[in-house]
């Protein structure tokens, strides 16, 4: 017998995610865990929030984490040339440094990098169900890094009976991608393995306008698997693992030129390792789940064939955490957390360096109303390394009966501890802190056809941690502020004919320098619209206005990239795929002296089990 949504909420917390959820009920779709670690249906989340599901990212084939993130409000994607190159994640203007990445419940932010960042270039999508977005700051529930936002990864859980699927297409710059998965089980034991991989020639990372012609391979393999097993009813244990080796070319720097041609190449390796444990008791009003994580990120770097970096970042966690529901409206959750990580470098600067923290937090979620949800939350954190921080957090829903429209709005702390990297240079170095908030309204229309969400944040952060050349170190010297205004909108004008429009104004800039944000437009403008004209045939187009933004002392201009996808439905085992990228063949930088894909186009076929 399936669970209950009332129990499978319950055991929601064993992953910072939905993952045990979305095969036991539909409505998993509509629930949002990462900011509160509660399962909340989305309309009663006080926070900005954003859901990528399974079925979106296999209608518009995005092959890669950033292509499902990038037209999501808030959100801009900044990449360093061609496949395979470095590929980073910004919310609301705020550095990629300082946004927190979680995969089924493993941080996957490298400790060994100096910003604590992550490389999204090599993570694939095959094995994705879902991925959660919640803007602002988190370190309530999450720590250090989630200063910005959360980006909460959720991969695909066994099902029930046996099934298969995968999907192989070829295309431009000699490109050829595929993946394979099965899945299967039943309510006491269930599991899924994914292999996929991508080999292609590229194209310049260093833009071919500057006479950069070299082209800059890539190859790519990721194995993964996740496996469910519940000996009781009120107990169930998970296991999640996933590896990825890949190998980049990338172009060398040149002071007063930029990007050039050059014979680098970059390998690396990624491991992230899970085991949970999730314990019902009291007729499911006290749940506890314990849980040990591992991330592993090792990476080389090679000139001429010649070592001239290399990083080793490693990082396990342990923590319990309790889920109480005394009445119901009233969730209280509650645990501790143990984090080590690690830093080895041994050709490059950085040196090596071990931090550990200790992390204790709590968070209540109340509903004195059925049109209210609140929620409060603390968290301390004590390091070895750099002192101790705490951090508050409030938000709270309201369904408001006489216009019809829900009201959110949030108030949140964070803080980016120094890095091992960083702390190498300066082991002074204290942490970044931030204090932000953001109210919004969201209105349904034509009996739900349509949606309108607007939403206002602001956010500061002090002792911003920068690089300072004169003294050759990192130190605690700069203030930043952004702040801007979110919008969206879907309206189904007929049953078959959908239309999704984004828009973010952004106004961000370091307070210190007075210097705008890199790489962040003042305004971006996103329309998605699908189409299936009949059951079989399924169309997409999209269309993204980027405005002007800011490289160091140049401007870059704004541009405009259209995208065109097709599927077709041959059987109920068997589709046909085409999609088409940069279809007017817009010539464009979104980082200064790197190069972007001019157009092209592939195609394959997607099959199923």
């Amino acid at each position: 017998m399936k669970h209950t949504v009332r129990a499978a909420l319950v055991a929601a917390t064993s992953l910072v995610s939905a993952s045990g959820l979305a095969q036991d009920n539909g409505e998993i779709e509509k629930l949002i865990v990462t900011g509160t670690r509660i399962p909340t249906p989305i309309d009663q989340e006080g926070r900005s929030v954003s859901i990528v599901t399974a079925a979106d990212i296999e209608f518009r084939q995005q092959r890669f984490v950033y292509d499902a993130l990038q037209s999501l409000p808030g959100i801009q994607v900044t990449r360093s040339g061609s496949l395979g190159a470095l590929a980073s994640v910004s919310v609301r203007g705020l550095d990629s440094d300082q946004t927190l990445v979680v995969q089924d419940g493993i941080v996957l932010n490298n400790p060994a990098s100096f910003g604590n960042s992550f490389n999204f270039a090599n993570f694939d999508t095959s094995d994705i169900e879902r991925i959660e977005v919640i803007r602002g700051a988190q370190s309530t529930l999450y720590g250090s890094d989630a200063i910005g936002g959360i980006i909460n990864i959720v991969t695909k859980d066994g099902a029930e009976g046996f099934g298969a699927s995968g999907h192989l297409e070829g295309g431009s710059f000699g490109t050829v991608q595929g993946a394979a998965t099965v899945r299967g089980g039943d309510e006491k034991l269930s599991g899924r393995a994914t292999v996929s991989g991508i080999t292609s020639r590229g194209f310049s990372n260093a833009d071919a306008v500057n006479g950069n012609t070299e082209d800059d391979g890539f190859d790519n393999l990721t194995v993964s698997a996740k496996g469910r097993y519940r000996p009781l009813d009120a107990l169930e244990i998970a296991a999640v693992v996933r590896y990825q080796t890949g190998e980049n070319e990338f172009d060398g720097f040149a002071f007063g030129v930029g990007p050039v041609d050059g014979d680098e190449v970059g390998k690396n390796d990624s491991l992230t390792i899970g085991g949970f444990a999730t314990l019902e008791t009291f007729g499911g009003r006290l749940g506890h789940r314990a849980s040990v994580t591992y991330a592993r990120t090792d990476q080389l770097n090679l000139a001429d064939g010649v070592p001239s970096f290399d990083s080793l970042g490693t990082r396990i966690s342990y923590e319990y955490q309790g889920t109480a529901r005394p009445m119901e409206a009233l969730t209280l959750v509650f645990g501790a957390e143990y984090d080590a990580q690690e830093a080895t470098t041994a050709v490059g600067f950085g040196g090596n360096q071990e931090i550990t923290t200790k992390s204790g937090y709590g968070l209540v979620q109340a509903a004195p109303h059925a049109r209210v949800t609140l929620t409060a939350g603390i968290r301390h954190d004590a390091s070895s390394d750099f002192g101790s921080e705490t951090t508050l957090s409030a938000s709270g829903a309201i369904d408001l009966p006489v216009i019809e429209a829900v009201l959110r709005g949030s108030y949140s702390e964070g803080f980016r501890a120094p890095t091992a990297g960083e702390l190498g240079f300066n082991p002074a170095l204290f942490a970044e802190f931030s204090t932000g908030w953001d109210i919004g309204l969201e209105r349904r229309f034509f009996d739900d056809r349509a949606r309108l969400a607007v939403t206002y944040f602001q956010q500061k952060v002090d002792d911003l941690i920068a690089f300072d050349l004169a003294e050759f170190t990192f130190v605690n010297i700069q203030a930043f502020e952004t702040s801007g205004v979110e919008v969206v909108a879907d309206v189904a004008l007929r049953e078959d004919l959908t239309v999704s429009l984004g828009y973010t104004y952004l106004d961000a800039f370091n307070v210190s320098t007075t210097i705008a944000a890199g790489n962040q437009p003042n305004h971006r403008f996103d329309a998605d619209i699908a189409w299936r004209p009949t059951e079989r045939l399924g169309l997409s187009a999209t269309l993204t206005y980027n405005g002007e933004e800011t490289d160091g002392a140049v401007v870059l201009d704004s541009f405009v990239l259209v995208g065109l996808r097709a599927e077709y439905t041959v059987n109920r085992h068997l589709d046909v795929i085409l999609r088409v990228e940069n279809v007017t063949d817009a010539d464009y930088q979104d980082n200064l002296g790197f190069g972007t894909a001019p157009l092209s186009a592939f195609a394959g076929l997607r099959a199923r089990l």
